[in-house]
């Protein structure tokens, strides 16, 4: 039997859990998420305002159309997913019931950490990922244990402190891994939308580029639940 502890915690391991956490019900979970992440992101990106390409076109509308609201539907569904994946004999509409109350206190507990992780980037980069690392938790914690902002932070700072290095490695790898395959969407996606342009069909290009795009950011979200719900089951026993 493999060892379940969470001394043997490590980024393989983490991503493993994905991996067997996703798979079983892969579709019902797509179903789940694609609405507030895959679909979002394609009506922002088709019907919404540009990207900015300079800093005076990143004005307070632009930034809530293409950065705030994507954010704060996305976490409605990863919150979703948590409850699922957390609770395997239940429904989605239970799971969506109980998205929508944490959501709330969810937000405030984002708002919260948000400074402390931000500056601590600014600085030096680790520290912002080592806060990320040990405030990773407060989704899974408060869907699973029905936790107040406050406590959640708290809760996610104590469970965390045995493996936070642990986490903190498998983030960065993760997010590597992200950088590159959004690189790599990008590229496909570009390219694509240019033989479709090519062929006449610049509106089909378009759509592509944005599907694709839309996708990898779908598949993140799935993947953050997974990693959530899977750290927690391991450092919670």
């Amino acid at each position: 039997m493999a060892d379940q502890s969470p001394a043997s915690l490590s980024a393989s391991n983490i991503w493993q859990g994905i991996i067997a956490a996703l798979r079983p019900d892969f579709w019902v979970y797509f179903a789940l998420v694609a609405p507030f992440t895959l679909l979002v992101s394609m009506a922002i990106t088709l019907f919404g305002p540009p990207q900015p390409t300079s800093l005076a076109e990143f004005t307070p509308k632009v930034a809530v159309i293409l950065l705030l609201v994507p954010s704060i539907i996305g976490a409605f569904g990863q919150l979703a997913l948590t409850w699922l994946l957390a609770n395997p004999g239940s429904t989605p509409g239970r799971a969506l019931a109980i998205a929508g109350r944490t959501l709330p206190g969810y937000l405030l507990a984002v708002l919260l950490i948000t400074p402390a992780t931000s500056l601590g980037l600014l600085l030096l980069v680790v520290p912002g990922l080592f806060l990320f690392a040990r405030m990773f938790l407060v989704g899974p914690v408060m869907v699973i244990e029905s936790l107040g902002p406050m406590a959640a932070l708290r809760r996610s700072w104590t469970i965390t402190g045995p493996v936070a290095w642990k986490i903190l490695l498998f983030l960065v790898l993760a997010l590597l891994f992200v950088f590159g395959a959004s690189v790599l969407a990008s590229g496909v996606g570009a390219a694509l939308g240019l033989l479709f342009t090519a062929l006449g069909l610049k509106s089909v290009g378009g759509f592509v580029a944005a599907l694709v795009a839309a996708t990898i950011s779908m598949l993140f979200t799935m993947a953050s639940a997974a990693a959530g719900v899977f750290i927690y089951q391991r450092v919670t026993g």
